[in-house]
């Protein structure tokens, strides 16, 4: 950033005095005809006031001009431009200079957001005005004539790199709104996914909760229907959760059913979902697991809890869908929902599998 600022616009453009060249050819200007406008530079520098004052006097047809200028101070700047701009143009210097001059013109110009088809029409008046100029300093037309011809070149040579900074800038303010738009989007994009993630997440444990959790399982259980595959369904809470509150407090009880969250989803694999039901109850469907399957599954569950609160237990129901069964969502929920009711009824054992899914 640094280099660039302290480089000239034609480095940072890296203009060739072969390129500058190369386009003086391209305008047909040669070195005869811009020699011999150079001769009338004495000529046109007495007499720049009146250059600049009929271009104005052209210019000022237009009421957006007199906004675009906004007051003296700003006008009086202007005119001090355009007599160097002219004074330029009989010079015989058309070097890397030259060049440069012109290309922070469009630079500028484009910066306060001066539209191209202004710059098209003041380069007409500029001609008009320096031909009427010359026509009562200089008695011979056919001289004058050659003069306007030359000039009529050489400011099309002008705004070639006039509009190449215009442009330039033009790409890079484009640039730079599609990277800022770019940078909103994707912004808007992560806030989306993230309010769909408060959305469909339990805050507390990060488990999906009840709807999502239901939607995603009522998509699974019809492509297990359609392909006959198996799926089981965990269903458990925490004993005595409320005495944990009660006693320990619910600092205490959160910290437990964060656990419970994190160990969920250490034991799922990557097609289960896992939930938090409410409360102290949690569901996790096994897709594509039979009964055998689940209960290993489970026994990894009690075996971590208990490793970490080894006075607190589960109770744990297990039902598991059949390929020949109509079940809906809540029926096979419910299904695992009574046989964890049926753990709790069996004194000191805290983990009861269902046997078969009938």
């Amino acid at each position: 950033m640094s280099d660039r600022i302290h480089q000239t616009l034609v480095e940072q453009y890296q203009i060739s005095e072969l390129e500058i060249q190369n386009r003086k050819n391209l305008f047909e200007l040669s070195d005869d005809e811009l020699e011999f406008l150079n001769k009338y530079r004495l000529v046109i520098d007495g007499h720049l006031d009146e250059v600049v004052a009929h271009f104005y006097t052209l210019l000022s047809k237009d009421e957006y001009v007199g906004l675009l200028i906004g007051d003296c101070e700003t006008f009086e700047r202007l005119k001090r431009g355009l007599h160097k701009y002219v004074l330029d143009l009989f010079s015989g210097f058309y070097d890397a200079e030259y060049v440069n001059n012109r290309l922070r013109i469009g630079l500028v110009h484009k910066r306060i957001g001066l539209e191209p088809k202004y710059f098209l029409s003041a380069e007409r008046y500029l001609r008009q005005s320096i031909d009427v100029t010359l026509q009562t300093l200089v008695d011979d037309p056919v001289i004058t004539g050659k003069i306007s011809s030359i000039l009529e070149k050489l400011i099309a040579f002008d705004m070639s790199w006039i509009f190449d900074t215009y442009i330039s800038s033009m790409l890079n303010e484009m640039n730079s709104l599609k990277l800022k738009t770019d940078l909103y989007v994707k912004s808007l994009e992560e806030r989306i996914r993230g309010l769909s993630r408060l959305a469909s997440k339990d805050p507390l444990t990060d488990l999906y909760n009840v709807r999502s959790f239901r939607d995603f399982l009522r998509r699974e259980l019809l492509l297990a229907k359609r392909s006959h595959a198996s799926i089981s369904i965990v269903y458990f809470d925490i004993d005595d959760f409320k005495e944990i509150n009660d006693k320990c407090g619910h600092k205490e009880g959160d910290n437990v059913l964060k656990s419970i969250g994190k160990i969920l989803m250490s034991i799922a694999r990557e097609t289960d979902i896992a939930s938090r039901q409410g409360g102290d109850e949690f569901c996790l469907a096994l897709i594509g697991c039979e009964l055998s399957e689940a209960q290993t599954i489970s026994k990894r569950l009690v075996e971590k809890f208990s490793a970490e609160f080894p006075h607190y237990a589960l109770s744990i129901g297990i039902a598991e869908l059949q390929d020949q069964t109509d079940l809906d969502v809540d029926g096979v929920i419910h299904r695992a929902d009574q046989k964890m009711y049926q753990a709790k009824k069996v004194k000191d054992v805290k983990f009861v599998a269902n046997l078969n899914a009938q």
